[in-house]
């Protein structure tokens, strides 16, 4: 019954339902220590998205655009201020909107350190998430208290991907005689999925169905792809779960033929992953 439900659940979302989630999060073991953090400081000054650098002005110096090798002046930066770089070109710091300073001795540039940057990374585009997926071979710790399932803890692993059409349909038609092949203009990928149960207290259930009907592709350019759970998958397939208990399974898609998407695992929650198939 549970399974049933949770496919219908999945066509509601598909169309724009959107369920309230009370709270998830998720987590890799560095971004775990920024969870609630809303700004990245670097000596006193907010650590910005997208900031690469810190450029001081020792001289003044020119502020320019570019109209293909040529340097358009805009303004003249004053000794002692302070600007971020998001970019840089050879012998050139850009300081956001297109413009540029030259990189020689009227200016100091310095850069965060690497930990600094990963922890920017956390608070303003976090690993896992549509601006940043994750890909095959890393394990994500997740939590989540939602109304149909309740509280649960889990681990997540995309363990492998098939993108090759020929070799993902052959698969699939080894699954199951009656598997039709993927529709004109489109090919079938499958990704292979390792879920362990840690903690659960469900609402509903004492158990957790895992199954297709968790995951989504979205095209390169954005676009949801249809929802598609009508076949066999190749042998083994995700099982429902209690507290403990573990499970690794194939998840097939049918996708646009010349489009390698993302695959997106419970879209619309807030535990929501995004993964990256190549």
């Amino acid at each position: 019954m549970k399974k049933w439900l949770t496919v219908i659940l999945s066509f509601f979302m598909l169309f724009g339902f959107t369920a309230p989630a009370a709270s998830a999060a998720e987590s890799n073991t560095f971004c775990n220590q920024y969870k609630g953090v809303k700004k990245i400081w670097w000596d006193g000054v907010e650590l910005k998205s997208g900031q690469i650098g810190r450029l001081t002005v020792l001289k003044d110096t020119t502020l320019y655009k570019l109209q293909g090798e040529t340097k358009v002046p805009s303004r003249t930066l004053k000794k002692g201020e302070f600007y971020r770089i998001y970019a840089f070109k050879p012998g050139k710091l850009s300081v956001g909107g297109g413009y540029y300073v030259d990189r020689d001795t009227k200016v100091k540039y310095e850069t965060p350190s690497k930990t600094k940057l990963r922890a920017a990374q956390c608070i303003h585009n976090p690993y896992g998430k549509k601006g940043n997926p994750t890909t095959v071979g890393v394990t994500w710790d997740m939590t989540a208290n939602d109304w149909l399932d309740g509280k649960k803890k889990y681990q997540i692993t995309m363990t492998e991907a098939v993108t090759d059409a020929n070799q993902a349909w052959k698969m699939i038609e080894q699954a199951n005689m009656f598997n039709s092949p993927p529709p004109a203009g489109k090919k079938y990928i499958l990704g292979k999925f390792k879920i362990k149960l840690i903690e659960f207290e469900g609402k509903t259930f004492d158990s957790w169905s895992v199954s297709q009907a968790m995951f989504d592709t979205v095209t390169q350019k954005g676009a949801l792809n249809d929802h598609y759970i009508g076949i066999v998958p190749p042998s083994p397939e995700l099982q429902e779960l209690y507290k403990g208990g573990q499970t690794e399974g194939w998840v097939p898609f049918v996708v646009d033929a010349n489009d390698n998407p993302y695959i997106v695992w419970n879209r619309g929650w807030e535990d929501e992953l995004w993964f990256k198939v190549q």
